[in-house]
């Protein structure tokens, strides 16, 4: 393990992608909620994500583009992502979601060196309360939804208030995201940040070459 990662007193996570593995299901919730709209997605896993870490504008076009005649039928993004929501609570209701690897085995490593631990994520508190399987009381001291703040990521509004909360300067602050949007929110809010994705995601959504990035948390176990 790099020594490097313990120099810091706070540690904030995203959820989705980074702490727990739900693209997948929601990946598959886009799937099943066009096919019901008469529409094929014909993308694999990676080209989704390609285009699902960007920005959700960024997506909105993404499936228009990729499904002609969808725009007529559901205009607004908005409305297709919360009809979208609704099949992921369906799905992860009989699939619930896991921990990526190695992501409690570093949550227990940093527990140990007594740091803070926090999670931020663009999600609404009502996905994350049903996550029960998992021991988030454990680890987090504070779990900061979408309700909690007004911007969403890109936006640094979530991490400005976790930085509040814990009464930490950003450099006392490590970030650890799976997207460009994540990326940015942590590096508006001025902290140091470790974008967990693919080779294949960070050429797609050109990724800064000054962004420590890894493919896995296990990579900082070793």
């Amino acid at each position: 393990m790099n020594k490097k990662l313990l120099n810091f007193q706070t540690y904030l996570f995203d959820l989705d992608g980074t702490l727990i593995n739900t693209e997948p299901l929601h990946h598959l919730a886009y799937q099943v909620t066009l096919k019901e709209h008469g529409f094929t997605l014909p993308w694999d896993f990676n080209e989704y994500l390609s285009h699902a870490l960007v920005s959700r504008p960024h997506l909105y076009e993404a499936l228009y583009q990729a499904c002609p005649g969808l725009k007529e039928l559901v205009p607004q993004g908005e409305v297709l992502r919360q009809r979208k929501i609704l099949t992921y609570d369906r799905l992860a209701a009989i699939t619930p979601p896991q921990w990526m690897p190695g992501a409690p085995e570093l949550l227990e490593l940093l527990l140990s060196h007594k740091k803070e631990l926090a999670i931020v994520t663009n999600s609404p508190k009502r996905l994350v309360d049903p996550l029960t399987h998992l021991p988030f009381s454990r680890f987090f001291k504070k779990i900061i939804t979408i309700d909690d703040f007004s911007h969403p990521k890109p936006h640094p509004a979530g991490y400005n208030l976790a930085l509040s909360h814990f009464n930490r300067a950003p450099e006392e602050v490590l970030v650890f995201e799976d997207s460009l949007k994540g990326v940015q929110s942590a590096k508006a809010a001025g902290t140091s940040v470790i974008l967990i994705a693919s080779d294949h995601y960070c050429k797609i959504a050109a990724i800064p070459s000054d962004v420590k990035t890894i493919t896995s948390l296990k990579d900082l176990l070793t």
